[in-house]
């Protein structure tokens, strides 16, 4: 997509109209026009232009779409547009992404809930000062009250939000309580990995209705703000540091600083860049080819397989009006946890694991234009996340085309793996080149989700593998040079 320059959009003061010069036939600059009354038709004639323009686009996508709050990409439908009303209402993009969150603990339990743990990235794009990252995965459950995700949302919201607590829980208790549809995806993996004991026999479209976690979240929304904040234990808080950040085709790539898993898909992006893709190259079998092979060789040499476990993903993406920016990425050790329902309605997740997950939360701006292409994102893993960012920057697609694009994954096994039930899937020729490379093993549903949420000057898009987006209007402000100083560590 093509980036947009301050200079562009000036209006130049310095440079007064010439008597006599001419722009067009319907609308002349010279004094005599602005006088008479061609300029009056002209005018009337631009105005009702605009009218009806407005008109259409209103009638075509409705009131909501052209509301300048910004726009929020969840896994859920419900999260969505949970996450937009709370923009409508004055929250920050921060507000958003702890409204879907809890929401998406209730309608995708098998992937999060409220004893996942997560990490959040927060930018602001109006001072371009580096991404803020906090993870709360290391928090010692046996200190604590409350659960991990609970602990974490409210550290979030103690420094960064708008909004009272109650009004971003409750939202996601009323769904609890009062039912909601349920997902292909929770549907399937129930059955995949034989949790009916846990939910029952669900069919998607169908609706469940969870009490017990409904009045749980009714519970956690009415504690007071301060008593809230004090449940924090003192030595045992989420994990706030600055984020870590290289280029990648004159993009700034911001990842969190408090894993070496970002650093680890830094590195490979940077290998990536060595080879020089163009566009036209990402369109041939051999592409795919390449790049496996590259992820698969910083796999290797970093011992990714071994230092990390893939566990669960469930990301939010969110951008509002004063463009700040929020990648929330949550998710549990395995499906469902450790499958032990507590009385309050909610899965615990593992206490603590020998190895940190490989989720990671991505922010990336335009190294050049401070209007330029913007993009907030997460994935589960180092080869989604470098397949997803070069569909993205080498390819240049779009949010909804670059997340929806076959992928191929690294196994712990060292196996390649493909997802059979992601549509398009990769071609005959793909795969044999892939197969070159060593064994390749399909991956079952459900899969990991990945939102995208990407701003060019004015226009938000947003694209959701096996997710929803709801997209709330776009313009923003322009601002100065955009500078990157994130700090690149060796692993």
């Amino acid at each position: 997509m093509a980036t947009v320059g301050d200079a562009a959009n000036e209006t130049r003061e310095d440079i007064p109209l010439k008597a006599g010069a001419k722009t067009s036939r319907l609308c002349s600059c010279d004094e005599d026009f602005f006088g008479g009354s061609k300029f009056i038709s002209c005018a009337f004639a631009v105005l009702s232009a605009i009218i009806t323009v407005a008109l259409l686009v209103q009638i075509y996508y409705g009131d909501y779409q052209v509301t300048p709050h910004g726009s929020v990409a969840t896994d859920s439908r419900e999260c969505s547009a949970i996450g937009t009303s709370v923009l409508k209402d004055g929250g920050n993009a921060v507000d958003a992404a702890i409204a879907s969150a809890f929401c998406l603990a209730v309608v995708n339990p098998h992937t999060t809930g409220l004893d996942a743990s997560g990490q959040i990235m927060i930018y602001s794009h109006q001072t371009r000062i580096n991404p803020t990252s906090i993870d709360f995965t290391s928090i010692n459950m046996e200190s604590s009250e409350l659960p991990r995700l609970v602990i974490g949302l409210a550290y979030v919201h103690q420094r960064y939000s708008n909004l009272p607590w109650k009004r971003l829980v409750e939202p996601a208790a009323s769904l609890a309580r009062n039912g909601f549809f349920i997902p292909r995806m929770l549907a399937t993996a129930i059955q995949n990995f034989k949790a009916v004991q846990l939910f029952g026999a669900l069919e998607a479209g169908g609706k469940l209705i969870l009490e017990s976690l409904g009045k749980t979240l009714e519970n956690i929304a009415n504690i007071p703000e301060e008593d809230l904040y004090k449940s924090i234990p003192e030595q045992n808080q989420p994990m706030e540091s600055q984020s870590l950040g290289s280029t990648f085709k004159y993009y700034n790539v911001f990842v969190p600083g408090s894993s070496t898993i970002g650093l680890a898909l830094l590195i490979n992006l940077q290998h990536i860049d060595n080879i020089n893709f163009t566009a036209d190259n990402t369109v041939m079998p051999e592409y795919i080819y390449k790049l496996a092979e590259i992820t698969e060789i910083t796999y290797n040499d970093l011992n990714i397989t071994t230092k990390f476990y893939q566990g669960t993903s469930s990301n939010v993406a969110v951008m509002d009006l004063n463009d700040l920016y929020v990648s929330l990425v949550t998710g549990m050790y395995a499906q469902f946890g450790t499958r032990a329902m507590t009385h309050r309605g909610y899965l615990l997740d593992v206490k603590s694991s020998p190895l940190p997950p490989s989720r990671i939360p991505i922010i990336i701006t335009d190294g050049d234009y401070v209007c330029g292409r913007r993009i907030v994102l997460g994935t589960s893993d180092i080869a989604t996340a470098s397949q997803i960012v070069t569909s993205l920057l080498i390819a240049s697609e779009n949010a909804t085309s670059g997340v929806e694009a076959p992928r191929f994954n690294i196994l712990s096994d060292k196996s390649i793996g493909i997802e059979d039930m992601h549509t398009p899937l990769f071609t005959d020729e793909v795969v044999k080149y892939l197969e070159s490379l060593g064994k390749v093993a399909i991956i079952p549903e459900p899969y990991n989700s990945c939102n995208v949420v990407e701003k060019t000057g004015y226009y938000i898009k947003a694209g959701a593998h096996q997710g929803i987006s709801l997209n709330l209007g776009v313009p923003v402000q322009h601002y100065g040079v955009n500078n990157m100083s994130g700090k690149l560590l060796e692993i």
